[in-house]
């Protein structure tokens, strides 16, 4: 009962302190914005088309342009290169058109996608990635409280939360989780609460909770929708990896994966965003 109460304590805490004391503002990125408004556009020609024929290789110009001008967006590359080959296995050409047209309305989803921010970020955090595109971005020297897991489902969140409410530390975006893979099952090792300033606080343990100061650091990043689940993390990863393997600079993975969160539980699935990352460094000489 006293763990209800607590629970229900939390959820009144952030729903005031998210959506009251700090206003939800949504992050655009103008270049995916233009592309979906030309996507849009294409998508409603095509669909004034009768004849299936002409209909499907409409769509396929509009999913060429879409590859050919999103190139760091592995997301939609992937799904389109998927319907791509779905239409291979089969013959009706008007059903070739729909799949590739429900794709392209996939991709329309991603490329409209807009991150809620819901709470400040730490100072000079560079701004979320698009849902999708991978790109590689520096972090700033940020301060944060962490606890390591404590195999108790939920426990690491509210002892953080204690940990900010009993230090007067304002709630911030992202909340930090460092993630470990076994049998493609990935589970958190770790949560870490970001402060917005390195001068709040003390560094040095606190009970359970250890506040530290990280060093200034080259990620890959790439912008996610909906919930990390094993199997959008492992699609994640995988776009990472491509990432580092085709940049020109030779990258060396430096850390473990980690998934930064954005949102309060009260965000809707299908609106929370969330980031990716890997931390990486160049070779020593």
């Amino acid at each position: 009962m006293k763990r209800l109460f607590g629970f229900l304590y939390l959820c009144i805490f952030m729903l005031i302190h998210m959506f009251i004391s700090y206003p939800t503002y949504a992050f655009e990125n103008q270049a995916q914005a233009l592309e979906a408004a030309n996507l849009r556009i294409a998508i409603d020609e095509a669909n004034k088309i009768k004849d299936p024929k002409q209909r499907l290789d409409s769509l396929k110009v509009a999913s060429e342009k879409v590859i050919a001008s999103c190139k760091d967006n592995l997301m939609t590359r992937d799904i389109l290169i998927k319907a791509t080959k779905d239409i291979s296995k089969i013959e009706d050409i008007a059903k070739q058109a729909d799949i590739l047209r429900t794709g392209l309305l996939e991709v329309l989803v991603i490329l409209t996608f807009k991150p809620k921010v819901e709470a400040p970020v730490p100072a000079g955090f560079p701004a979320p990635s698009p849902v999708g595109v991978v790109e590689i971005k520096k972090l700033p020297v940020y301060r944060m409280a962490k606890v390591a897991n404590s195999g108790l489902g939920g426990n690491n969140f509210f002892t953080l939360f204690n940990h900010i409410k009993k230090n007067n530390i304002e709630m911030t975006a992202p909340v930090e989780m460092t993630m470990t893979e076994k049998n493609g099952k990935y589970t958190e090792s770790s949560m870490a609460f970001l402060y917005q300033e390195t001068t709040l606080g003390k560094v040095g343990p606190q009970g359970n909770v250890a506040v530290l100061d990280t060093t200034e650091c080259t990620v890959v990043s790439v912008g996610m929708r909906g919930s990390p689940s094993s199997e959008n993390i492992e699609s994640a990863r995988r776009w990472l990896l491509e990432k580092i393997k085709t940049t020109p600079q030779a990258f060396e993975i430096a850390g473990e994966l980690k998934v930064m969160g954005y949102n309060s539980p009260f965000m809707p699935e299908k609106l929370r965003y969330y980031e990716v990352q890997l931390p990486l460094k160049l070779p020593t000489k």
